[in-house]
């Protein structure tokens, strides 16, 4: 019996059968081989060049941010520039410029106070940026104070300005002989830095009254005021001629500080009656505890210009003011001397050494006020552009009451437009 052959059905297909063939009938059934399996899908590459792109744009930019500098971009290293000779501002502003930091020190040398005159490294070398440059800068030259006490005024100014000193003389009643100087602040021996002021104190010196009984009014005023002395008029009823001296206080011939004070009694011409004379005047207040003769020096350094001098007023020291190059803010001390902690006489001049400022502005000269009333000094100080403060200084001559018998910075001085000059009035010791 012939047999046909039939594809396999799937193994989940329902199995039939064929009723036409007869029951002993083999079927012969063809297999067909399954088709074969799809081929995996491609990778994209186009998600892997868009990862590797950001990569190379952030190392870029990461490359960038590194070596970027503000002053000389792209470079990791800078070449130090010579600074010697240099003023130590301009020094320290073109180390900045090239992305350095500065250190500065001091020292003396013959060189202008302000100027570099060494560096480390040297000119040249190359350093990586922020690194320190060390900048020795040359600072005021010192020198000793010479005793000038006993001197004439003329040899002390003389010896003063020869070791470098300023001179500033100031007459004082005294019963030493005229022209000779009796104080000198800062002490002799004291290290000062050259330039500075001394102030020296020279006597008056001893007059001797004339006798103006007798004379005319005008011929009284002109032989006191000739001998150097202030003549003070006043007319009293008397029987002489008007106009003539009746008396006279102190007497001719006595021997007085020069400056003081010579009392004219000068008639009226009138004949009435004298009036009685006035009820004695009360006991005078017992005196003054006596303050100390020596007095310790108090530390003033980083204090505004008049703040340090009303509190060494305060302590019985004077000041001297001068004027320095300084980083300081202007009108901050700096430095002084003699230095605080050491002991001087009362009375003793403290130089104040006071910045200029980083950026020094436009300097004015101190107009000199000394010998004017308060209200005077004051006015003419404000219309040069200053700011003025007023403090006490102990005055034994009854003509310095009430007038400027200091100031600091001195007249004649330049100081900074719109600082503070002090002045220092007189009033009863």
């Amino acid at each position: 019996m012939r047999v046909r052959r039939r594809p396999v059905p799937p193994a989940d297909a329902p199995t039939v059968v064929d009723e036409e063939l007869p029951p002993d009938t083999v079927v012969e059934e063809e297999l067909v081989p399954p088709p074969p399996p799809e081929p995996p899908p491609r990778p994209l590459l186009w998600p892997w060049l868009l990862l590797l792109l950001a990569l190379v744009i952030g190392g870029l930019v990461a490359a960038w941010l590194l070596t970027r500098d503000n002053s000389d971009k792209g470079a990791s290293t800078v070449n130090v520039p010579n600074l010697v000779r240099l003023n130590q501002h301009v020094a320290v502003q073109r180390l900045r410029a090239k992305g350095l930091l500065a250190r500065e020190i001091t020292r003396t040398s013959t060189a202008a106070p302000g100027t570099v005159v060494a560096q480390s490294p040297q000119p040249g070398a190359d350093l990586v940026r922020h690194s320190i440059v060390t900048l020795t800068v040359s600072a005021a030259q010192t020198a000793a104070v010479p005793g000038v006490v006993g001197q004439r005024e003329a040899a002390a100014v003389s010896a003063l300005r020869a070791k470098g000193f300023q001179v500033e003389s100031a007459t004082v009643v005294s019963n030493k002989p005229s022209g000779t100087v009796i104080a000198e602040s800062p002490q002799p021996g004291s290290q000062v830095a050259q330039g500075s002021t001394v102030t020296i104190r020279v006597s008056r010196g001893l007059v001797t009254v004339p006798d103006t009984i007798g004379q005319s009014r005008n011929d009284a005023l002109a032989a006191v005021r000739g001998a150097g002395l202030k003549a003070k008029a006043f007319l009293v009823p008397s029987s002489q001629p008007k106009g003539q001296v009746v008396s006279q206080k102190p007497q001719g011939g006595k021997r007085v500080p020069g400056g003081s004070p010579v009392r004219l009694n000068i008639s009226s011409g009138s004949t009435a009656a004298v009036p009685p004379p006035p009820p004695p005047p009360a006991p005078p207040p017992p005196p003054p505890p006596t303050k100390p003769a020596m007095v310790a020096v108090p530390d003033v350094t980083g204090q505004q210009q008049d703040v340090a001098q009303k509190q060494l007023n305060s302590a019985g020291l004077k000041a001297g003011v001068v004027y320095v190059k300084s980083d300081e803010a202007q009108g901050t001390v700096v430095s002084q001397a003699p230095e605080a902690g050491s002991t001087q006489k009362r009375g003793t001049r403290i130089q104040l050494n006071v910045s200029l400022g980083p950026t020094p502005g436009t300097l004015k000269g101190v107009p000199d006020v000394r010998n004017l009333d308060a209200s005077a000094a004051r006015a003419k100080l404000t219309a040069a552009g200053f700011k003025v403060q007023t403090l006490p200084q102990g005055v034994t001559d009854p003509n310095q009451v009430g007038v400027v018998v200091d100031e600091q910075p001195a007249g004649g001085k330049n100081a900074p437009a719109g600082s503070v000059v002090t002045i220092y009035v007189g009033r009863s010791a």
